[in-house]
């Protein structure tokens, strides 16, 4: 009755129960029967409030049944059960955390002589904690567990391909050409095996495609998403804008000499793929093209397939305040002097006030090298429109 309670008080009660319970247990009383069950109703009902005090209790319960597992108990084992309440919980307190603990189970059960019991749900909670991590060792350990699943023809766990974007989700976490390279060789050979008529062959959804790309197209191996994007077309997975999105996304964030090509490649198939482009993505192929570092040519090509790109956002009315903070932001980046910048700056920043776009981004541009365009209180007029303003 208490677990099925929704009352703050009965949080505390069960708990208490429970350290009576290992009291009277210590003391000899053999009529107290301490088992696994009850440890996992006290910490699935904690599991129900995400709190920093609650996962700290979780954690000692679990630290208590692991030693008494080591310590020969039978009685009292942690299992799957267990670890999906605890990773529900920690994964809403501490991610990485998480993780860890998913780690650690999944690798004592895939060397385990003995067949651990993992049901669908506790799989997918485990895999769903290492798609969370940042680290590459955990996608590693993500990749493994679902080999091993496959591998052991287990009848417990059916494996989706919902819990396959989690193991892709998880390599996206790191933008690494060791992640690119794992990323690509786990799809590939789920690929071949479906073609060659493989039904166990499960592959992702377009989600965890999309979440591919993103490693790929971070380590320069644009090319080869491109490459993917074509394979999955052929498997009739349709592309959306999230897929050219998570591709163009990718290509900022670190300094390269080629990410305003590859952007305008990959932009340029989004046009061809899809009837409408979103704003986000105009916004993100603008922003790959400011990340450009190296020779002034290539950023001089960079900066105009900013504007190529701005340009098309305007003629296709699909554009917004941070539209204009990132063209201002490519043009404060990719120019060769100040003079140069306030010539391409100034008639961007007029036509931003005239649409009432200036928001947060555009004013934070500005104030870093042309403070005098603007007032120090900005007219409503030229605010009016924006949607990331103060």
């Amino acid at each position: 009755m208490l677990a099925r309670s929704k009352h703050e008080w009965a949080y505390e009660v069960i708990q208490r129960t429970l350290s009576a319970m290992e009291a009277q247990e210590r003391h000899g009383n053999a009529s107290v029967l301490l088992d696994t069950i009850t440890y996992n109703v006290v910490i699935g009902k904690l599991a129900e409030s995400a709190t920093i005090t609650n996962a700290k209790k979780v954690m000692k319960l679990l630290s208590t049944m692991e030693a008494k597992a080591e310590s020969g108990s039978t009685a009292v084992v942690p299992d799957i059960i267990t670890y999906t309440n605890v990773l529900k919980l920690q994964g809403k307190v501490n991610p990485q955390r998480a993780a860890s603990i998913a780690s650690s189970y999944l690798t004592r059960a895939m060397s385990s002589d003995e067949k651990i019991f993992i049901d669908r749900v506790g799989f997918y909670t485990l895999l769903h904690a290492l798609s969370r991590s940042n680290k590459f060792e955990d996608a590693v350990t993500a990749r493994n567990a679902w080999e091993w699943i496959e591998k052991t023809d287990r009848v417990d766990v059916v494996l989706t391909s919902e819990a396959c974007n989690l193991v892709t989700i998880a390599y996206s976490k790191n933008r690494t050409e060791e992640a690119a390279a794992e990323v690509l060789s786990f799809l590939s050979d789920r690929i071949h095996r479906y073609r060659q008529g493989d039904k166990d062959a499960v592959l992702p959804t377009k989600v965890g495609f999309s979440a591919a790309f993103i490693p790929l197209c971070a380590t320069n191996r644009t090319n080869d998403a491109l490459s993917l994007l074509k394979i999955i077309k052929a498997l009739n997975i349709v592309p959306d804008a999230g897929c050219y999105i998570s591709m163009l996304s990718a290509l900022s964030g670190r300094k390269s000499t080629n990410g305003a090509v590859y952007a305008q490649k990959v932009f340029q198939q989004m046009k061809e793929d899809l009837e409408d482009v979103p704003t986000a993505a105009f916004n993100a192929a603008i922003n790959a093209c400011s990340w450009v570092s190296g020779s002034p040519v290539g950023q001089r090509k960079a900066l105009e397939i900013a504007f190529e790109i701005f340009q098309q956002a305007r003629k296709e009315n699909s554009y917004d305040s941070v539209t204009f903070g990132l063209i201002i932001k490519a043009c404060m980046h990719l120019s060769k002097d100040d003079n140069a910048r306030m010539k391409l700056i100034q008639p961007l920043f007029e036509l931003c006030a005239k649409n009432g776009l200036v928001g947060s981004m555009v004013e934070r541009e500005m104030r870093h090298l042309a403070s005098r365009l603007i007032p120090g209180k900005l007219p409503q007029e030229w605010t009016k429109n924006a949607k990331d303003k103060k």
